[in-house]
């Protein structure tokens, strides 16, 4: 038998080694996760610790991945009509059209479909009508997009989603809450204060890690279970209680890296769910056409709100994926007899592979959206959008894309001290109306958007300023302004790193600030000037 610490030694370095190999060919590490995980299970690692560590992990990854989307969602964005309507109706129709689809499959004498029971197929269709959280956040993080406008939009209907999903577990299990789960108003309204109070007061080292543990995992996650709801929902709830104080931000950055290395158990836990055989990848094969069919109504749907059609392309495809629920909702329909346990296998094959279909898809999304912009375009309806960018830049020689901390520091810089006509911009609503209470001349825009370049009058801007938090971002904004001619004006950017700088180089960027090197060099400068 062997010993535990070297089933570790197994899973950690299949994780890694695969998510090197699939970085080398320009995929998503999770894309290497998965494929961890089957290499697993054809070795029989399906049982017994490395199970049982990796779906633990798994569970806290999920939890801590809610916990720190909590920390990004305003509760007034939820009851957005954009986002709750289109929820709820995209889960009507995706359900009644890929149970009415399934259920007909029934008739073709298809193996694993002829014996499916109209319980059986709805059981299926609203399996697949969710979107995977985990995979959407992630994929959102990649491109540096997770507080643009359609990242907003995708979390807000995942969030109605789960809520969805909490429904159904509390009813498919016939246990409802407890009579504690009265009193959880009051308990939300008390601990809030009393974590509020704690924060206040937590330093910013390794006390800060265990706050953000304590929050997520005891006040949100454990409290919830307490009272017979799902602890998800608890880490979630919590996190959004917490977005509003001030130092919010900081929690969120210092609980990422834990919740990424979670995660990883994720990923790799999908591929033990069952290897599956010819049948099982054949149905899950056909599965998967259903994809088109969810992002396809997404689209079809956000058109019809005052949204732009290039965000509803770019939420729909970022949607358009199976979500790892379908597995719980595979249990709970072979637990009460409407399908076999063949679908459970199915339903992870095509959970499965509709991550590693539509990662490569929403890697190139940009790309993707400016090749097919005239005909995408054509959905954009003659009224006045949320996320109508500007045209008209005004006497503005200046542009300073993202209003974090440096772009608002660099902003006053320019504006007070040099009396530079500038303009901020940034695509966080909330944000540029507080910089605008302030009397900062800023603006919503998405700098990764090409229509921003292509439409607005930039004839007298003479340098952009890329001050954003991501690098993602800043590389994309670059990449869409280049896919212009008429370009003039000079740009500068940050860089954190050497490879970062190596890219912004490849595009031949005017000034790259060498965040590291610089930093030092310039606080010894601004010292001996003080001190002089």
């Amino acid at each position: 038998m062997i010993q535990p610490v070297y089933i570790d030694g197994i899973w950690l370095s299949l994780a890694f080694i695969s998510g090197m190999v699939a970085k080398r060919f320009k995929l998503p590490p999770l894309i290497g996760f998965l494929g961890t995980g089957f290499i697993l299970n054809a070795l029989g690692f399906t049982q017994g610790h490395i199970s049982e560590i990796l779906h633990i992990l798994s569970d806290l990854g999920v939890m801590l991945l809610l916990f720190t989307i909590g920390l990004k969602i305003n509760i007034k964005n939820l009851i957005k009509k954009e986002i709750w309507f289109t929820a709820s109706l995209h889960m009507i129709i995706s359900v009644l059209a890929i149970a009415g689809t399934v259920f007909l499959f029934s008739y073709l004498g298809l193996r694993l479909f002829s014996d499916l029971s109209p319980e059986g197929a709805m059981l299926i269709g609203f399996a697949l009508s969710f979107s995977s959280t985990v995979f959407v956040v992630k994929v959102l993080e990649e491109r540096g997009e997770l507080d643009s406008y359609h990242g907003k939009l995708s979390i807000g209907i995942l969030v109605i989603q789960d809520l969805v999903a909490v429904a159904f577990l509390t009813l498919s299990e016939n246990q409802w809450p407890g009579i504690w789960v009265l009193i959880l108003p009051v308990y939300l309204y008390i601990i809030r204060f009393v974590l509020y109070r704690i924060f206040d007061h937590v330093d910013h080292g390794e006390l800060l890690t265990i706050f953000g543990m304590f929050a997520a995992f005891i006040t949100g996650s454990l409290s919830f279970y307490l009272v017979g709801l799902k602890p998800d929902l608890g880490a979630l709830i919590i996190g959004m209680m917490l977005v509003g104080h001030k130092r919010s931000k900081e929690l969120y950055e210092r609980m990422m890296s834990y919740k990424d290395f979670f995660l990883i158990a994720f990923f790799i836990n999908i591929g033990l769910a069952g290897i599956p055989g010819w049948n099982h990848l054949f149905a899950a094969l056909i599965l998967l056409l259903f994809i088109s069919l969810k992002g396809g109504l997404f689209l079809l749907i956000l058109s019809r709100f005052k949204i732009k059609a290039r965000t509803s392309f770019l939420t729909s495809i970022t949607l358009g994926n199976f979500s790892e629920f379908a597995l719980i909702t595979g249990v709970v329909g072979f637990q009460l007899g409407w399908i076999t346990d063949d679908w459970i296998v199915i339903l992870a094959v095509a959970m499965s592979l509709s991550f590693l279909m539509t990662s490569p898809i929403n890697h190139r999304v940009h790309d993707i959206f400016d090749y097919f912009k005239p005909f995408i375009t054509r959905l954009n309806r003659d009224i006045e959008c949320i996320d109508q960018e500007p045209y008209n830049f005004g006497k503005v020689e200046y542009l300073i894309i993202g209003m974090g901390e440096i772009g608002l520091s660099a902003y006053h810089y320019l504006k007070d001290i040099q009396k530079l006509e500038i303009l901020g911009i940034d695509y966080n609503h909330e944000l540029v109306e507080k910089l605008k209470d302030k009397g900062i001349n800023a603006t919503w825009g998405d700098a990764t958007d090409s229509n921003l370049w292509e439409n607005a009058d930039i004839s007298n801007i003479v340098m952009v300023l890329f001050a954003l938090d991501d690098y993602p971002s800043n590389i994309n904004s670059i990449k869409e302004i280049q896919k212009i001619n008429n370009v003039n004006f000079k740009i500068g950017v940050i860089s954190h790193y050497p490879d970062e700088s190596e890219e912004f180089r490849k595009l031949s960027v005017d000034y790259i600030y060498d965040y590291r090197n610089r930093i030092g060099r310039e606080f010894a400068q601004q010292l001996l000037q003080n001190y002089d």
